[in-house]
């Protein structure tokens, strides 16, 4: 018996130091309650403490579990502490003193009160409760409460969602379900055959991920979401090209969320009543105006779909997300599926958590992405196949050139990859030559012209209104260029890596544990490092992928960096994302492959350990997120 545990447990390592995993993290993860809170009133006036009874208001509250209470105060001067009391008929159910150093004399300031610490207290829906806030210093006009504009106290409580018990509990055993559902799928199920292909396993836990990142990922919170939502609602309804001064026209609550940087849970709760309005306001979306329409087709495309069934803004978000996600996933699936080798790598690679989060938004990096591995993908197994490139293989490789070259101007470069597929492979050296010249053609022509078009939109981003003066600047001084890059490479080296595999996420203020960080780098390290041999092949490819990096670099400097005290003045290029460079990441990676590109068995792959930890680590990942919020 014993005998039988120990070879359980020795052929179910990987499954059962998952679970420890799953169930350690999340211990940690969720520290805190979910907690909504909800606003009464608004201040307007105020009435001061004239006796020693103080002020007494009658509050109802809209749930059982009260966490927290804010109120206005204004102390004129400050000699004591203020005495808050809540009564329940006679009985104080709560009782405190708010420090006179939390007030600053002479201000209005919100005061939040805790009740019971971070426990709560429990109270009756609708009963009628007693406020009271007293002044216990000497002088008893020496402190004022705010009221609303009807005359009752301006007062903010704090509900409980779920404790943290409750969804601590609930992501271990609903993380751990799915992790071993999937283990049933691919090594017992009848299903596992098919499940033994790589791109098979990819796909089964991609489209769960997308669905996971749209909704957890707080609305409208992707870097430059909401932007990018307008850009495409932009361009479904025929706007194209945006006015110079970056302004478009969009229904008045296509963004009702006021703070989409810092967006919550709580905002998408309160706004999902929200129907799409007739009425139209204009805002600005200058930084979204650099990108071609061409660049939002998926976005677009999904919007309208989603549309059609319902006019609610949040489920047309969020409907949107998933398929613009699941779509990109689809495309990634087939490059993983033709690509000879590397197809591990494309798959680790596309699901590091900042590439799934990236996928699941309205977000243009995530189609830019797929199309970049679409096309590298395409060159490689073209290398590989016997067969001469079909007419409608030759199609599909101009339609990626044109989308490459039109999602972004810094990964243009990438197109010229199409330059290593054997001239023989399209009939004869004079028609390869002759499909190349095209191809390059297409992918300069598009990224030259839109970048003509879309100069016109610097002189209002953040630093492009000096941007002929930066580029003059460079020309003439290249080695100073060459030393500003050098001094932001090594200075933010690590953030980059760090951001480009797996975050920050959201707008880049949801903090992700640096344990998963080091995870990912220990998957990335196992399953994508091999030996390789040099060639012109892979030389080519790497200064591909090198040029890629300096034209981010100088598209940041020209278009970003503000010149605060003049050109000559700048020491560091600001703007720089490390998920910017997450289309280079798997062209590098499986690069170190192509050596065993003439190897039939290369493309062999049925090591199902990787996905399945790519798995456990985006769970950890989103248990992570969701934690982010517990206030």
């Amino acid at each position: 018996m014993f005998k039988t545990v120990i070879d359980i447990l020795r052929k179910y390592s990987l499954f059962f130091l998952l679970v420890i995993g799953i169930i350690s993290f999340n211990l940690y993860a969720f520290k805190g309650d979910y907690r909504v809170s909800e606003n009464v009133g608004g201040v307007s006036n105020y009435t001061k403490v004239i006796n020693d009874k103080g002020i007494e208001e009658n509050i109802k509250f809209d749930s059982s579990d009260l966490y927290s209470l804010d109120i206005w105060l204004k102390m004129n001067t400050l000699e004591d502490d203020i005495k808050v009391k809540l009564l329940d008929g006679s009985k104080t159910i709560y009782s405190g003193n708010i420090p006179k150093n939390d007030i600053k004399a002479g201000e209005a300031k919100e005061v939040t009160l805790r009740l019971n610490g971070e426990k709560g207290i429990k109270v009756q829906k609708n009963k009628s409760y007693t406020l009271v806030i007293k002044d216990i210093s000497k002088r008893r006009d020496s402190s004022s409460v705010y009221l609303s504009s009807q005359k009752k106290l301006w007062h903010r409580t704090t509900y409980k969602l779920l404790d943290s018990k409750t969804i601590k509990s609930a992501a271990i055993l609903i993380e751990i379900i799915i992790l071993s559902f999937l283990v049933y799928l691919i090594k017992f199920s009848h299903y596992r055959k098919r499940l033994s292909k790589f791109e098979n396993q990819f796909l089964l836990v991609s489209i769960f991920l997308i669905v996971g990142y749209a909704l957890f990922i707080p609305v409208y919170r992707a870097p430059d979401e909401a932007q990018h939502f307008a850009r495409a609602y932009g361009v479904l309804h025929g706007i194209f090209l945006v006015d110079s001064s970056g302004n478009i026209n969009i229904p008045n609550n296509l963004i009702p969320v006021v703070d989409v940087v810092n967006s919550n849970y709580i905002d998408t709760i309160k706004n999902l009543h929200v129907a799409l309005s007739s009425r139209l306001s204009s805002t600005n979306i200058i930084n979204m105006a650099l990108y071609t329409p061409q660049s939002y087709v998926l976005q677009s495309l999904s919007i309208g779909i989603i549309s059609i069934v319902t006019k609610n803004v949040l489920l047309i978000f969020y409907g949107s997300r998933i398929l613009v996600g699941i779509l990109c996933t689809l495309i990634i699936y087939y490059s993983i599926k033709y690509i000879p080798v590397g197809k591990e790598v494309l798959a680790i690679c596309s699901l590091l958590p900042m590439n799934v989060a990236e996928r699941a938004s309205l977000s243009a990096d995530g189609f830019t992405y797929t199309v970049v591995i679409a096309l590298f993908s395409f060159v490689i197994y073209s290398l590989r196949n016997e067969n001469n490139i079909t007419n409608k293989m030759k199609v599909m490789m101009y339609i990626l050139v044109f989308f490459l070259a039109s999602c972004k101007v810094i990964y243009f470069i990438l197109g010229f990859l199409v330059l290593l597929i054997p001239n023989k492979k399209f009939g004869s050296k004079l028609k390869g030559v002759w499909h190349k010249l095209i191809s390059v053609i297409i992918l300069m022509g598009v990224s030259v012209g839109w970048l003509k078009i879309a100069s016109r939109y610097l002189v209002n981003t953040n630093g492009g209104a000096t941007s002929s003066e930066k580029v003059m600047f460079m020309l003439k001084h290249p080695f100073n260029y060459i030393e500003i890059m050098n001094n932001t490479l090594w200075k933010n080296i690590f953030a980059h890596i760090e951001q480009m595999i797996v975050g920050p996420l959201g707008a880049l203020n949801i903090e992700i544990n640096s344990g998963i960080l080091i995870l990912l780098l220990i998957v990335l390290v196992r399953y994508c490092v091999f030996d390789f041999k040099l060639n012109l092949r892979v030389l080519f490819i790497w200064i591909l992928c090198l040029a890629n990096v300096l034209l981010i670099y100088t598209s940041l400097y020209v278009q970003w960096t503000p010149a605060l005290n003049g050109v000559s003045q700048i020491t560091e290029i600001i703007g720089i994302q490390g998920r910017y460079f997450l289309p280079i990441l798997p062209i590098m990676m499986v690069s170190f492959q192509l050596n065993k590109i003439n190897n039939k068995d290369a493309s062999i792959v049925n090591d199902w350990r990787s996905i399945v930890s790519l798995l456990v680590i985006n769970m950890l990942v989103l248990s992570n997120v969701i934690g982010f919020f517990a206030i």
